[in-house]
C-alpha cells in the first residue's frame, strides 16, 4: 500500500467511469445494471425532450427557429439545424448593430442542441454570469437568441445576418452515461456561412461535476476578449496567442 493510500481507489474516486462495478457470474451486478438503464434512459430523455414553449421569455431571451421544425425532423436531418427560417431569420436582422467605431459587438446565443436538459438546468445562469463580464468591453446585441432546434453551425447563418463581431453559442452537449446535463460555449469571430470548424473555439464540459458556471463565464470572456484584441479565433487565435507567449 502506498503512502497515499490504494490508487486505484484514487482514479475512482477521480472519475464517474464505471470502474469495478463487481459482478454476478459472468453479469453485472444488479444494481450496476439498473443504473446504467437510468443513465441511459436520462440521456434519452435530454435529446428528444423539447424545451417548454414559454422558457425563453422568462429568462429574457427572444426565442427563434431552426428550419428543423420538429425535433424528430431535427435529429433525422443535421443539416436542418444549421439554417434560421425565414421569418426568424427577418426578425434577427432586425438586431443588427448600426455601422461605426468603437467597442466590439457581441452577440450570446442558446441553442438546445442535444441535450434540452443541459440547457434548462444551466444556460440561464451561465448567461447571466457570461453577460455580466462581457458588459465591460463589448457592446452587446440584446436580448440573447434562444434558437430552437440549433446545431453549432446556425451560429454561421445568425452571423450572416446580424454582423455582430463575435458570437458566443451555448448549447446543449451530446449526452453520455456520466452526465446528460453538459453545455458547451463556441466562440467565433465574425461568423459567416463560409466560416469553418477550426474558425471557433471551444470551452466544452460546462456543468457542476465539470466546468462549473461562474469558471466557465470567465473562461468564455477571457477568450472573447482575446478573440476582440487579435480579431481572430479558433485555430488562428490559437497560433497567435502562442506567439504572444514565446
Amino acid at each position: 500500500m502506498t503512502p497515499g493510500g490504494d490508487p486505484f481507489l484514487r482514479i475512482r474516486k477521480a472519475t464517474p467511469a464505471r470502474l469495478d462495478v463487481g459482478r454476478a457470474g459472468p453479469r453485472y451486478t444488479t444494481a450496476a445494471m439498473l443504473a446504467f438503464r437510468a443513465d441511459h434512459a436520462r440521456a434519452v430523455d435530454a435529446v428528444r425532450e423539447e424545451i417548454p414553449a414559454q422558457w425563453a421569455r422568462r429568462h429574457g431571451m427572444l426565442e427563434v427557429r431552426s428550419t428543423a421544425e420538429s425535433r424528430e425532423r431535427y435529429l433525422l436531418r443535421p443539416e436542418l439545424g444549421r439554417r434560421l427560417r425565414a421569418d426568424d431569420a427577418a426578425r434577427v436582422r432586425k438586431m443588427r448593430p448600426k455601422a461605426g467605431k468603437g467597442m466590439t459587438t457581441a452577440m450570446v446565443c442558446v441553442g438546445d442542441g442535444l441535450s434540452s436538459a443541459a440547457v434548462q438546468a444551466h444556460a440561464p445562469a451561465l448567461v447571466r454570469a457570461l453577460l455580466a463580464r462581457l458588459r465591460r468591453g463589448f457592446r452587446l446585441i440584446a436580448p440573447p437568441l434562444f434558437i430552437r432546434n440549433a446545431r453549432v453551425r446556425i451560429q454561421d447563418h445568425v452571423g450572416e445576418i446580424a454582423r455582430p463581431d463575435l458570437i458566443v453559442m451555448i448549447i446543449g452537449e451530446r449526452p453520455g452515461l456520466a452526465t446528460a446535463e453538459s453545455l458547451s460555449a463556441y466562440i467565433i469571430w465574425r461568423p459567416r456561412l463560409k466560416s469553418l470548424e477550426p474558425d471557433r473555439t471551444v470551452i466544452s464540459n460546462i456543468h457542476p461535476g465539470g466546468i462549473p458556471i461562474a469558471e466557465a463565464a470567465e473562461k468564455i470572456a477571457e477568450i472573447a476578449r482575446a478573440a476582440s484584441a487579435h480579431r481572430a479565433s479558433g485555430a488562428v487565435l490559437a497560433e497567435r496567442l502562442a506567439e504572444v507567449a514565446k
